[in-house]
């Protein structure tokens, strides 16, 4: 009878663990950051990841996914712009972007003359370091795709989209820029976005936010990720435990689990958070207010 009962209680154990991810919402992330909120998931079959985040507006467009995590520009202005069925629902990361210097700059000192790489044209990096310097470097600005291409323009300290040509300063995120740190000796850093945004603007950055299709009920997810967060905050080495489940976890995440660890151990650089945007209406219409975004309204919050 003992037998049975410990069988029973195994079998509802394993059960449980089998329904981690009951939701069944199909979900989307860019890599990076905003995936790394994600690191319970990395053996849900219903959660993929993409190299770069435009990709994932066609999938917006044509509501392919429950769940999409976007800049949370971009994400606002395809429901706003484009009609899209989605509303915004917590906003889960607030700045994982700098500047970061090769080494080779003579004077170590940022100016349109020097040669700077900025990813993602037109999209949120490249609106986020405009929010800063204005378009007092534009003739220094070289563009590449994708946050994956800066880091290797900062590691080989040159530009590999344009003839290799050398790279003085790149924007770049973290988790990328603490890897790529770490195995560089000359490469430091010149500025912290989130640091200088704060200073000029006075505003949090609403960085990369969950938008939720319309007529999906997410909220056990929602509350399920919150937690997910909160508890990977408090202890990171939950997040390298988890991520490592995932086959390729590096590529699957765009980093790995060990620095995705070490980058929230000092000091949360890939700024992980979790605030309802319901209630952060206002502070979410101040930052987009800066991207020639109007107020949103109420029927866009989930």
């Amino acid at each position: 009878m003992k037998t049975k009962m410990l069988l029973l209680a195994t079998l509802i154990g394993l059960g449980g663990c089998a329904n981690k991810y009951e939701h069944n919402l199909t979900i989307v992330s860019p890599v990076g950051a905003p995936a790394i909120a994600f690191y319970s998931y990395s053996e849900d079959p219903n959660f993929e990841t993409n190299s770069d985040a435009s990709n994932i507006i066609p999938m917006m467009v044509q509501g392919q996914k429950d769940v999409v995590i976007l800049p949370t520009n971009a994400g606002i202005s395809a429901i706003t712009k484009k009609g899209v069925g989605y509303k915004i629902a917590a906003t889960i990361t607030f700045g994982n972007l700098f500047v970061a210097a090769t080494g080779n700059d003579d004077d170590g000192v940022m100016d349109a003359d020097d040669y700077i790489v900025v990813f993602n044209e037109g999209g949120f990096p490249d609106l986020m370091f405009h929010a800063i310097y204005g378009n007092a470097l534009n003739t220094g600005i070289h563009y590449v795709g994708t946050n994956q291409f800066a880091a290797q323009c900062l590691t080989t300290g040159k530009d590999i989209v344009h003839d290799n040509v050398p790279v003085d300063y790149v924007l770049i995120a973290d988790p990328a820029f603490t890897n790529v740190k770490s195995k560089k000796e000359n490469v430091s850093e010149y500025a912290n976005i989130q640091t200088l945004y704060k200073e000029k603007v006075g505003s949090e950055i609403f960085q990369a936010s969950v938008f939720i299709k319309n007529g999906v009920d997410a909220n056990a997810f929602l509350s399920s990720l919150e937690k997910d967060i909160n508890d990977g905050i408090a202890n990171p080495d939950v997040i390298a435990s988890k991520m490592a489940l995932k086959e390729k976890a590096s590529e699957f995440y765009g980093v790995e689990p060990a620095v995705a660890a070490a980058v929230t151990k000092n000091g949360n650089r890939m700024g992980l958070g979790f605030k309802r945007a319901k209630d952060n209406k206002e502070g979410i219409d101040k930052f987009l207010s800066n991207f020639g975004i109007d107020a949103t309204s109420e029927e866009i919050y989930y």
